[in-house]
């Protein structure tokens, strides 16, 4: 999805804000920690350790700042001058002010406003709602009460249960300078593959601001799994009944998710590997592991544990019958 551009410039007349540097022109908004698919962005720094961030982005030509952090950046060794900045008393604030103005009133991002295509022998129930703006394969099923939003793509031969959402709003805060929660805006697409499985009661988030949310050719998603935003499930991989993932999470592929587990924020899951049931993954997890538990660990590691525990129980029990 490529976006329109707008000029530093504009951005600052739209906020009533004044800016320091060249007046690029800007075709995303997006994290400066992130990936960044667009040619020119602007984003923000709130603390001074991602700093380095924002300056050593490539793509990054405009940032919202502190009047404190502008001061250390100018200090810097890799300040980079063919950066603009926007001098404000809250940045994240800001950026997501500006995020959500370019989504409402102007037409800087493209908001998949076409007619729908379905392809060919398609099996839809007629109560699914297929909104504009997606693009469904050939051989397609989709079961009663589903929701398909705009900016899906589903490929050949997949499947949708019933009562499931694909391409549902993902969910991201930030606080105002009254502390107030507030929601944001997501402009991005879900990517459904090829051959891919997802059955009752889902939730297949949006991206945030770019690109999809990916689940790749061949996976199998169970019932009541949530999928977060900018979340990637990589090929062949298999997620079971009441698993969630939370936004920005990455499965390499011929991952497998048991029953019930938690994949935490922007923890990547390598190739071949297993999660156990009712699991917490806080860290990211090695090819070829298998992990359960909260936090998991390896599952070797987790018996050995376990067998600790036991001992030191029944040591404890024959300790107070001695003593009584």
């Amino acid at each position: 999805m490529n976006n329109e551009t707008i000029k530093i410039s504009e951005i600052a007349n739209l906020l009533d804000i004044k800016y320091y540097g060249n007046d690029f022109e800007i075709d995303g908004l997006n994290l400066c920690n992130r990936e960044i698919l667009a040619d020119s962005v602007v984003s923000y720094i709130a603390s001074e350790k991602f700093i380095s961030n924002g300056l050593l982005n490539a793509k990054v030509k405009g940032l919202f700042v502190t009047k404190g952090l502008f001061e250390i950046i100018l200090k810097k060794e890799d300040f980079k001058s063919n950066i603009a900045f926007f001098i404000v008393d809250f940045p994240e604030v800001e950026f997501y002010k500006l995020h959500e103005i370019l989504y409402s009133e102007t037409s800087f991002y493209k908001k998949f406003n076409f007619e729908s295509v379905i392809g060919q022998n398609c099996i839809i129930h007629k109560t699914t709602v297929i909104e504009d703006g997606v693009i469904i394969g050939n051989n397609v099923k989709i079961g009663a009460n589903s929701v398909i939003k705009r900016g899906t793509i589903i490929n050949d031969g997949s499947t949708i249960g019933c009562c499931t959402v694909i391409g549902a709003e993902g969910f991201q805060l930030i606080y105002n300078e009254f502390n107030v929660p507030l929601t944001v805006t997501h402009v991005g697409g879900t990517y459904i593959g090829k051959n891919v499985l997802i059955n009752d009661n889902c939730t297949i988030s949006n991206a945030l601001f770019e690109g999809n949310v990916i689940i790749d050719d061949n996976c199998k998603i169970d019932s009541q799994v949530h999928i977060g935003h900018n979340c990637i499930v990589g090929k062949n991989s298999v997620i079971t009944g009441n698993s969630l993932l939370m936004g920005t999470v990455e499965l390499k592929e011929n991952v497998w998710i048991a029953p019930s587990s938690t994949i935490s924020n922007k923890c990547i899951v390598q190739n071949d590997s297993f999660v156990g049931s009712m699991s917490l993954v806080v860290n990211n997890i090695s090819k070829n592991s298998r992990v359960c538990g909260i936090p998991a660990i390896p599952i070797d590691d987790y018996i050995k544990m376990i067998i600790q525990q036991k001992k030191i129980i029944k040591n404890g029990r024959k300790d107070f019958k001695d003593n009584k």
